[in-house]
């Protein structure tokens, strides 16, 4: 077997690609470009028809390859967990020219490593269970922050734990290597908004009892834990008790689905003085570039086929802004916007764009229109009562890429719609002047039965009362 192989080495090749995503798909149109049999997508966090998650799953092939990663080892740890076979298993180190090395197991030190890691893992899960403990990877996203946030100020025993933290979100949070290991072995409730499949959390996963809190309320199909055959949570937290009956256990495996809201939602119903503003800009900031105006929040989705450019003429934004006396925050993925200040758009003194890494509830909720497209935001804002635009520039091929939705999309709009920047104007001056939805925005939240108090005292009671028991 050669030390290397190029993409025209994989010719009439069986293969399948790792993961699916814009490198990965695109790895995939490449080789099949160049006469690659390309059998499918391999990933453990997604799961579609097209998707194998596990070996069983696959059909024969020769190989799957694992496009250009920085997480490349964890992929092809958590492949062989699933059936994969290791000497199979390539990894494109190169894009010019596209070049693939075979994944390495690891030398006899590091195989000793692993055994020694499992020895001291096991010791470990003999410590006494005790603390609540809210767990993040990189980076706290709002929900876990906000709940945290309001948990520790009113009970002992309670821990924000960030594994890789990128930077501070709290300044009570643990983020060494030992101490995260050390309070997540020691969780009794183990609270957490994301899927992982890391080796650690899978293991202590196991042991306590788990409340997931994850991002919201899907228009799109989500992968969630299904496949994952070690997991059942203790409960999935969520603001609708028909997505808790209809659409979440399809997705994500638990004991309990309770309708206890988001936490990041509770901004939506305080006033600021009541909201969390940790990992927020500062609402002085927020009064100062509003200063009067009425204030527009954009928050699109992210795209997987990486077209993340949106169809918008800034300049004629400005003046549109301008005429109506409005301003305009563009909230997009961390990915995009990995800066940690408010940026005005250059030329556009009523255009700001909002940091990616950053909670933007507590702006969301002064917002007097909310413009989105496929986001979970949408449903959110309802609590809200004011006007939302969808802006679905990209509908079907955002479709093709994200498959199926999980619901029918006359039950995810409660507002104006628009495909075109000049459409987009139009209902945004309407939407600024008039309220034309508030039937159905109010139609909505009694059918998906929507929690419209705040989340934080409920879910934290519930939380203490996990801790209780035995």
């Amino acid at each position: 077997m050669p030390i290397s192989r190029e993409v025209n080495d994989w010719q009439g090749q069986r293969l399948y690609i790792a993961p699916d995503n814009p490198a990965g798909r695109h790895l995939a149109l490449v080789l099949q470009q160049r006469g690659a049999v390309v059998l499918g997508m391999v990933d453990n966090l997604k799961q579609r028809p097209d998707i194998c998650n596990h070996a069983s799953q696959s059909k024969p092939y020769d190989a799957v390859l694992i496009a250009v990663s920085d997480f490349q080892q964890k992929i092809a740890e958590g492949m062989l967990q699933n059936g994969f076979v290791a000497n199979q298993i390539w990894c494109c180190n190169s894009l010019q020219p596209l070049q693939f090395v075979p994944f390495q197991t690891g030398s006899v030190l590091k195989k000793l490593g692993v055994i020694l890691h499992e020895y001291f893992a096991s010791v470990l899960d003999l410590l006494p269970k005790g603390p609540v403990v809210y767990y993040a990877e990189k980076y706290v996203d709002s929900n876990v922050l906000v709940a945290f946030d309001a948990h520790c100020r009113l009970h002992k025993n309670v821990y924000l734990v960030v594994k890789d933290a990128q930077r501070c979100f709290h300044p009570a949070q643990i983020d060494q290597a030992w101490q995260v290991r050390w309070m997540l072995q020691r969780a009794k409730v183990l609270v957490l908004d994301h899927e992982s499949t890391d080796p650690v959390l899978n293991r202590v996963r196991t042991q306590a009892k788990v409340v997931q809190l994850w991002h919201g309320l899907p228009f799109k199909h989500l992968a969630g834990n299904k496949h994952f055959p070690h997991i059942l949570d203790e409960a999935f937290a969520s603001s609708s008790s028909w997505f808790n009956q209809q659409i979440f256990p399809g997705m994500f495996k638990a004991r309990h689905y309770l309708d206890f809201g988001y936490p990041r939602n509770d901004a939506l119903l305080q006033v600021p003085a009541h909201r969390c503003w940790h990992n927020s800009l500062p609402e002085q900031q927020l009064q100062q570039i509003r200063a009067g105006k009425k204030l527009i929040v954009f928050m699109p989705t992210y795209r997987d086929n990486g077209q993340n450019e949106h169809p918008i003429d800034w300049a004629e934004l400005q003046q549109f802004l301008q005429q109506h006396d409005a301003v305009f925050v563009m909230k997009t993925h961390p990915f995009l916007a990995p800066f940690e200040k408010l940026r005005q758009h250059d030329g556009c003194n009523r255009i700001f764009h909002y940091p990616g890494r950053f909670n933007v509830y507590p702006w969301l909720a002064d917002a007097d229109l909310l413009i989105t497209d496929y986001s979970s935001v949408a449903f959110d804002f309802l609590l809200c009562n004011k006007p939302v635009l969808h802006f679905m520039y990209d509908i079907e091929q955002y479709a093709k890429v994200r498959g199926q939705f999980a619901i029918a999309k006359e039950d995810f709009i409660a507002g104006s719609t628009a495909e075109t920047f000049a459409q987009l104007l139009e209902q945004m001056a309407l939407d600024l002047t008039s309220d034309r939805f508030a039937a159905k925005r109010q139609a909505l939240q009694q059918k998906f039965s929507m929690v419209n108090t705040l989340c934080c005292p409920t879910l934290i009671a519930y939380l203490q009362q996990l801790k209780q028991q035995p």
